[in-house]
This record gives C-alpha cells, structure tokens and sequence, in this order.
C-alpha cells in the first residue's frame, strides 16, 4: 500500500479504518509512526467512535458528499482548516453507514419523536426583514435580484438566494437601517463598501446606508461572519455585546447572543478586540478565538476554526459539546422550544456533524438512540431529560 498526496492520505486512512487488519501491515505500521500521520489517524478514529452520528440513509454515498462538502470549502481563506474538517466529514459519513447497518434493529426507536418533528419543525431558510429608519419593513427573500428601495442614493436590491446588496456612486444623508433575520433563518447582505456579511439565526445587523467618516461601524445582536473590504484609512468596527472588534480588511466570526458572551473568531488577516469596559486591547492571529464574559478574563487561544464557522457553510459540527449548546443553535435554526427535564441534562457532551438541512428529527432520534437522553415532542416543545433519571 502506497501513499502521496493528501486525498491519497484521506482514502489511506479511511480504509484502514474500515479494514482493521490492514495494522498489521508492515507499510502502515511504519506509515503510523510519524507524528503526523499518528494524528490524522488518531482524529478520524476518535469520530468513528462518537456517540452521535448523522442519518444519512441505508447507502452512504461517500465520494459524492465529500465533494459537495470540499466545493463548500476551497475559499483560499480556509487553508487552515480545510483539510481537517474534509477529513471529519467523510469519516462521520462512513461510520454513520456502519452505524446504522449494525443498529438496523433498534431504528424503530424514537420513531413517534422522528415522525413529530418532521411534520411540525422544518429547516430554516434564507429570510429576513430590512427595517429603515422611519420604521418601514421590508420582507426579503422573495424576491430575485429586484430593486426594494431606493434612498439617499443608494440602490437596495434584493435576491432570495444572493441576499440583500447596497450599492451607489452618490454619497446622500446618511441613514441607518437594521437587517433582522428571526429563528428559522439566514441571510446574507453586501454594505455599501463591498463588506459581506452572514447573519445566522435570530440575528440582527444595524449599518449605514452608506459609510462616511474615519471608521466604518455596525452593531450586531446574535451572530454574523463578516468578509471585510480593506481600507487603511477607514477601519470597520463590529460593535456587539460591548466588545468592539477593529479590522482593516479580513475574515472573522463574531457570535454574541444575549447572554453576555462574546466569541470572536479570526479566519484570515488581524483584528483586534476590546471590551468597552476595559482599556486593553487584544490582538488575534488566524486560527485564534476570543472569548470575551462579562467579569472573566478574556480566553484568546487556537481552535478549530470550522468549529465556529460551519453554520455560514452550511453545517453544525460539534466537538465534545455541551447539549445545552447544541440544542440551542439547533432550536434557533429550526425555531422550536425546548425545556430540560433534571439538573445534569445540559451538560451531557456529545460529537455532531450535521447538514443544516436534515431533518431535525432524524438528529433527536439518534440521541435518544445514545441510551443518555430521553426525547420526546409536545407541539413545538421538545423535552429533553437524562434516561435513568
């Protein structure tokens, strides 16, 4: 068995896995014992092995998702993590098909709460509503690459799958609108200067029509992943949860719901992140996140980056999370309920990787299928509770 380039490496390791005699191969014994084949090997075993795996049907068609997952992500900017998060995804894919041939007997249970949840929650989709500063609302998404509004000469347009763009040559009054996207939802805007920016669910963006000044400012309520136009002379400030984060021109994340914490998560280029209650000012490096709690230290280390950005690609991937994290951006983007039954439920950990248009049934059902929770669905409510408990 030979062994080169990288997607030679991804096949390798996938065989091997599914082929456990294949160890005692002298080429593999000596191909594990460098570092860094060690660890791939070591990364793609451990998702083998998690508890909660993705649906994907009786026959895995493996090659055709990973390359609809590795077209979501050969942006230059994702060479950190690109290769990782590949790795992952087609090892979870090729478990789950191994999972469920072996688990074929037990797929009855859970059933009532698979089937509920199928016919009331369904996936969010790109939605949104614009607000202008006199307080009309715009619905978008409804329509394709159309005209909503025109003022201080600039032209909104709007796509139901491009999102909403702003764009002109004259600089009128300034005005200041706010993008909401509610649960259930997604959308993306283009800001006058060419800056893109994702909102995730129960997010909101409030912006100028138009950037004029030394800075450019917005504030932001849930999460965004920002694509920010670089100018030196004019650097773009995200405001949320009273930390401000100062780019000239990168790519980053910021999550910040309303519970006083703030994730800011750097992709490409340099920001820097200041909390309004404190003078000092902290620098970040791609690939590093900050994490900023009222009353706490702010926590700047490495991580996983896809982690913290697979939402805007289209994913919800998990590493050892709390439940209580998961469901909540899984009831954000399907828009239910949900209310915990005992003390120790939220802090249950679990692995995920998950398209973010599978049936949210589906995903409830494997977890009851972990023998540590019990689900069940009431209307809109979903109730979670420890089993034994």
């Amino acid at each position: 068995m030979k062994v080169n380039e990288k997607n030679d490496q991804l096949e390798f390791v996938l065989n091997v896995l599914n082929h456990p005699e294949l160890l005692q191969d002298e080429y593999v014994r000596e191909w594990l014992s460098h570092a860094e084949n060690k660890k791939l090997y070591e990364e793609c075993r451990l998702y083998l092995e998690a508890g909660l795996k993705l649906e994907v049907g009786d026959s895995v068609d493996v090659r055709s998702e990973f390359e609809k997952f590795k077209r979501r992500m050969t942006s230059p900017t994702r060479v950190l993590y690109r290769w990782t998060a590949a790795v992952a995804v087609v090892v979870i894919l090729v478990a789950s098909g191994w999972w469920l041939m072996n688990e074929m007997p037990s797929r009855e249970s859970g059933r009532e709460v698979i089937v509920g949840m199928r016919s009331a929650v369904v996936p969010g989709k790109n939605q949104a509503v614009l607000v202008t500063e006199t307080g009309r609302e715009i619905v978008l998404g409804m329509s394709s690459g159309m005209r909503v509004m025109e003022e201080g000469g600039v032209d909104v347009t709007d796509d139901s799958t491009r999102g909403v763009r702003y764009s002109g040559t004259e600089v009128g009054e300034v005005r200041y609108h706010t993008l909401r996207v509610p649960k259930g939802g997604e959308y993306r805007i283009v800001l006058s200067d060419g800056t893109e920016v994702w909102l995730n669910s129960e997010s909101e963006l409030r912006y100028p029509t138009v950037f004029t000044g030394e800075r450019r400012v917005v504030e932001l309520k849930g999460e965004g992943y920002f694509s920010v136009t670089r100018d030196e002379r004019q650097p773009f400030i995200v405001v949320a949860s009273g930390v401000r984060t100062k780019v000239y021109g990168t790519e980053f994340n910021v999550k910040a719901y309303a519970d006083n914490k703030v994730d800011v998560t750097l992709v490409e280029g340099k920001v820097a992140v200041k909390r309004a209650s404190d003078d000092s000012e902290y620098a970040l490096t791609p690939g590093q996140n900050a994490h900023l709690e009222a009353g706490a230290v702010p926590l700047i280390e490495k991580v996983n980056v896809h982690k913290y950005i697979a939402w805007k690609e289209g994913y919800f991937y998990y590493e050892n999370e709390r439940l209580e994290v998961i469901v909540n951006d899984l009831k954000r983007w399907y828009d239910f309920d949900v209310v915990y039954v005992g003390s120790g439920v939220k802090d249950l950990r679990f692995e995920l990787w998950s398209g973010r248009d599978s049936d949210i049934g589906v995903i409830m059902g494997l977890l009851t299928k972990t023998n540590r929770v019990s689900v069940r669905l009431d209307g809109r409510t979903l109730i979670v509770s420890e089993r034994g408990k």
